[in-house]
Parts: C-alpha cells; structure tokens; sequence
C-alpha cells in the first residue's frame, strides 16, 4: 500500500467522522438509520427519554394504547360517513318522491321498477351527497384526529427503535382485533 492511498483514506475517515458531529452538540450525533434495540431514544421530543426500562416499557404501553386509538377512530370516521350517506339518499329520496307528486309537467318519469329517474344534471356527480356543515365539519375534525394519530405512529416507527415499532404493529393489530368488525358490511 504506497503513501498516497493511506493518506486519501485517513481524510476520507475524518471526514466522514466530522460530518457526523457538525451541530457541535456530541450528543445530537446521527443515529444510524437502522433497527436497533437501545431504550434510552426519545420520542417525539428530548423531554420524553426513557431512562429505565420501566419508562421503556411505559412508552411502548403508550404507543399500543395510541395506536388502537387510532384503529378506533378509524372505524368512527368509517360508521359516521356509512350514517350521513345513508340519511342523504334518504333524504333526496323523500325530496324526489315529493317533488314527483306535486310536478305534473313530466320532468320527473316512473321507471318500471316503480322508482324514479332524475333528469341529467351535466355539472353535477352522481353518488355523491351534498356539503352540509352538520355533517362534513365533524368528518374533517375526526379526519384531523385521525390523521395527528397516524403521523406521531409514523414518528414513533421512524425511531427504528425495534420495541416502538413492535409496539406500533401490536397496537394496530389489536385495534383491528378489537374494532376491526364494525367496519365490514354484511
């Protein structure tokens, strides 16, 4: 090996030692970006550090708890779309119903069915219930919920802390366990 090829690998390795350790704090050093099973990492924030392995333990409880929280809001925002379609078409039902009996000018024609067909509407979508504050707005706040919930599980798995993640999944698992039949249609 000639002189050259040591140097160039002795600067190759200071430098790659001292890209880690650039935000002059040593300890906010670059954890690796693999799994790994240490339970002094924090979540979510530096306060929030086991420093123990019943804090460990007390996380990982946290994150089961936070993730079947989110299976179960999952399945409220499922069940209250499944209420406000329905009570929708019953509702345009009742209003075509009772626009049918007091039109006589034929806009609206009986089928053989005995239901009736809507004229065509070129701008409007088929399927789709109008905007109502009394509906949409609780949806958007448990959507927000819902999603709040999946970004710090997110957070948590980006640890690649094998014992969050584990942690995550058994949450998510027993969530579905728990709340996972209300949302199947039979």
């Amino acid at each position: 090996m000639d002189m050259s090829t040591a140097t160039s690998m002795a600067m190759a390795m200071s430098t790659s030692t001292s890209t880690s350790s650039m935000s002059g704090d040593p300890s906010m050093s670059m954890s690796s970006m693999s799994f790994h099973t240490s339970f002094t990492d924090f979540l979510f924030a530096q306060q929030w550090t086991p420093s123990s392995r019943g804090q460990y333990a007390g996380t990982c409880i946290f994150l089961i708890v936070l993730a079947v929280i989110y299976r179960m809001i999952h399945v409220l925002k499922h069940r209250m779309e499944r209420y406000y379609n329905a009570r929708a078409r019953q509702y345009s039902r009742s209003m075509s119903t009772a626009s049918l009996q007091t039109e006589k000018d034929g806009t609206f024609e009986k089928s053989v069915a005995g239901t009736t067909a809507e004229p065509d509407r070129p701008l409007q979508f088929r399927n789709v219930r109008p905007w109502r504050v009394s509906m949409d707005i609780p949806l958007a706040l448990i959507q927000l919920l819902l999603s709040g919930a999946a970004y710090l599980l997110m957070l948590a798995v980006m640890t690649f802390n094998v014992g969050y993640f584990l942690s995550v999944l058994g949450g998510i698992f027993l969530g579905e366990l728990l709340f996972g039949r209300f949302t199947s249609v039979i």
